[in-house]
């Protein structure tokens, strides 16, 4: 019997040890989706803003600020309530207390009652207006924020997809550079090549396998990457969609470019916002050195539970003015004064904002016609360069060059690859780029509930 309870008991033990073991694993390897391997861009950007705990966070900052935008119209034009139940017992020298049964005789009361402020000289519906506004630039904040993790979320697809062809270079690049090897040392123990061209060619071969090393380092770190912004395990591997459309439209003039951005752009629509909350604040600011002329409705109805008594009730209305003048309205003076120049200062701010703003402009644009322009001249030397190392190598093999010129033709075939696949990824993320500084949206994403 107890053999048998020993056996159940190491076999519960292991299941548990399993258990254990299979969830450790999982926590390490990421959530679900490891069976999806295929991604295109739009695929991985609605994977990414899904997973992202930093847009979570600016979806419930913007649930906060719709809540503050709806309360704000409670407070400012609807009556508010309170209810009050209270229950008291006082004991003394003459009184103490003997038994829980003494508090069954305190004395109780309830109370219920309502106010509306319906005027303040206006300040409420100023005040209204302020929260209004602020919830228009939470949204477009939003917008913004979303749109710069879509340029996040790009630049990591990106920087896989290069990664990924700069592989497939230096593996295409080891596997000639062994061919041309084994050739050279057949051709070398047949007495046609010097033991200078064995070892040049020997030497290129194994600086190959250092390239492809370096090359395989960037594209894990890369895959990692990609791979930790949406939730997978770290080391899953990712098929992307390597066609890149290097059509590209030329770029608009140079002032429809700049009206396009005043108009649209995320942070320009901010501060036009921001300088109407400034004009608003400002007027605030002198109606609270001014007299203020205020109504207010009240009522309220109460009892207490000791005596049977009835509901009493009041209510009615009081209006009246108020004017704090401080010292001899010196200091209110002054405070008008503060607030035009803040009022004041807000719009000069904005008028450096829209210089910035031509320069973050013309400065992404000036980019991305760098990157369109360094591509065509990039694509002719990559042609010029594959023409090269074929006629080289051919006249290699003939004899009628030598190793050395083989590798220099060897290394601008590489260079080239290399800057063309690079110029290729920069380019499309330039253009995003350009597109974000012009404020168009790059992807549509509305968060539910709001």
């Amino acid at each position: 019997m107890h053999k048998i309870l020993g056996c159940i008991l190491c076999l519960l033990c292991a299941s548990a040890a399993a258990g254990l073991s299979f969830s450790s694993q999982t926590a390490l390897a990421g959530n679900a989706g490891t069976a999806e391997r295929s991604f295109t861009l739009q695929q991985y950007i609605a994977r990414y803003l899904a997973t992202s705990p930093q847009l979570q966070v600016e979806t419930n900052k913007l649930s906060m600020t719709y809540n503050d935008y709806k309360n704000a119209f409670t407070s400012a034009f609807l009556p508010s309530f309170s209810l009050s139940v209270t229950a008291s017992e006082q004991w003394g020298r003459d009184y103490y207390f003997s038994s829980w049964e003494d508090v069954q005789h305190g004395d109780s009361f309830g109370q219920a009652q309502g106010s509306w402020n319906v005027f303040n000289s206006g300040k409420d519906v100023l005040n209204y207006k302020i929260e209004s506004l602020d919830w228009q630039v939470a949204k477009i904040n939003y917008d913004s924020a979303v749109q710069q993790y879509v340029l996040e979320a790009a630049q990591t697809y990106y920087n896989l997809l290069l990664s990924q062809k700069l592989l497939q270079v230096y593996q295409e690049d080891l596997d000639v550079a062994f061919r041309q090897y084994k050739q050279d040392k057949i051709l070398y123990e047949n007495g046609l090549k010097t033991r200078s061209d064995l070892l040049s060619s020997e030497t290129n071969w194994r600086s190959s396998q250092l390239a492809l090393f370096s090359a395989q380092n960037d594209y894990a770190n890369a895959l990692k990457n990609f791979n930790i912004a949406i939730n997978r395990p770290v080391e899953a591997p990712a098929q992307l969609d390597e066609n890149i459309s290097q059509d590209l439209p030329p770029l608009p003039p140079l002032d429809q470019d700049l009206t396009t951005a005043i108009a649209h752009r995320y942070d320009a629509r901010t501060r036009r916002l921001s300088l109407k909350q400034s004009d608003i604040t400002q007027t605030l600011g002198n109606l609270n050195t001014l007299p203020s002329v205020f109504v207010d409705l009240f009522a309220n109805t109460g009892r207490s539970f000791s005596a049977h008594e009835k509901w009493d009730y009041n209510y009615g209305v009081s209006a009246g003015i108020s004017f704090d003048i401080g010292f001899l309205y010196f200091n209110k003076y002054r405070e008008r004064k503060n607030v035009r120049l803040t009022n004041q200062n807000a719009h000069l701010e904005y008028e450096q904002f829209l210089r910035s703003l031509r320069d973050d402009v013309v400065e992404t644009r000036n980019t991305l016609a760098l990157k369109m322009r360094s591509l065509e001249i990039s694509k002719l030397r990559l042609q010029t360069a594959t023409e090269k190392f074929d006629a080289t190598q051919l006249k290699y093999k003939n004899g009628l060059m030598g190793a050395t010129d083989l590798t220099v033709a060897r290394q601008e075939l590489i260079s080239a690859q290399v800057d063309y696949a690079t110029l290729l990824s920069e380019l499309t993320l330039s253009r995003l780029r350009y597109q974000y500084a012009l404020g168009e949206q790059l992807y549509d994403y509305k968060p539910e509930g709001l």
